[in-house]
């Protein structure tokens, strides 16, 4: 029997919420919970973009609810995500860091402000200033920092209708990090990923429609692989 939707929050922020239960029974009872509330989420848009930066680098990022309308008119939650195709990077939320390296994808449930960077020195750059631009098609591609270590990385927001998906980010941390690269399923995605980006960089017929759909394998698929590796 599948757990009803608002139980997925408690589901995924503790697992003592099933005491006593093999890891495989859990892990097929929050897998029934995200089906159902994902079939109840309407994600309704997405963008991608390019980035490439040399160490050292940091952009801070404001919160993304500041972009949503360039995402989709109709929403008002924007759910952030990078990944990593080369080189290393860290996350900041708050006073968490959290290191992420080529092959990972992190993704911002809560569209926390945070900084985004490689190495130490460097000035913060306001994202604020370029994000709009990038998002609108205006700029094919985000780069910059100093001339050390290279950093290659797909950025993504997606919307969603904050009262709808509440339940499922209540029980989500700010920064979600998961590894793709190393299976065959990952490497489909990343393909994927590299293969929208550049779709929508050329503004090809059909790109935004397919960045949507994309925007939601990728957010099923980030939140299958971190119940896993609860």
């Amino acid at each position: 029997m599948s757990a009803p939707p608002d139980s997925a929050s408690r589901l995924i922020a503790a697992p003592e919420y099933l005491p006593g239960r093999p890891a495989r029974a859990y892990t097929a009872r929050i897998m029934d919970a995200l089906s159902s509330l994902l079939r109840a989420v309407k994600l309704s848009g997405a963008m991608f973009f390019d980035a490439c930066y040399g160490a050292p680098w940091q952009i801070l990022s404001p919160s993304s609810r500041v972009f949503s309308g360039l995402v989709a008119e109709s929403s008002n939650h924007i759910i952030e995500f990078h990944l990593i195709t080369e080189g290393r990077a860290y996350v900041r939320v708050g006073d968490e860091t959290t290191p992420i390296d080529a092959g990972d994808i992190v993704m911002l449930p809560h569209g926390d402000p945070h900084h985004l960077g490689n190495g130490v020195g460097a000035e913060p750059v306001d994202a604020s200033n370029s994000l709009p631009a990038l998002l609108r098609g205006e700029i094919k591609r985000s780069s910059g920092g100093g001339g050390g270590e290279p950093t290659r990385l797909m950025c993504g927001y997606l919307a969603c209708e904050s009262r709808l998906i509440q339940p499922l980010l209540a029980g989500l941390p700010r920064v979600l990090r998961v590894r793709i690269r190393g299976d065959a399923s990952g490497e489909w995605l990343e393909n994927m990923i590299r293969h929208t980006v550049g779709l929508v960089a050329d503004a090809s017929p059909g790109s935004e429609a397919i960045a949507g759909h994309l925007a939601e394998v990728l957010f099923a698929e980030v939140l299958r692989r971190y119940v896993l590796q609860l």
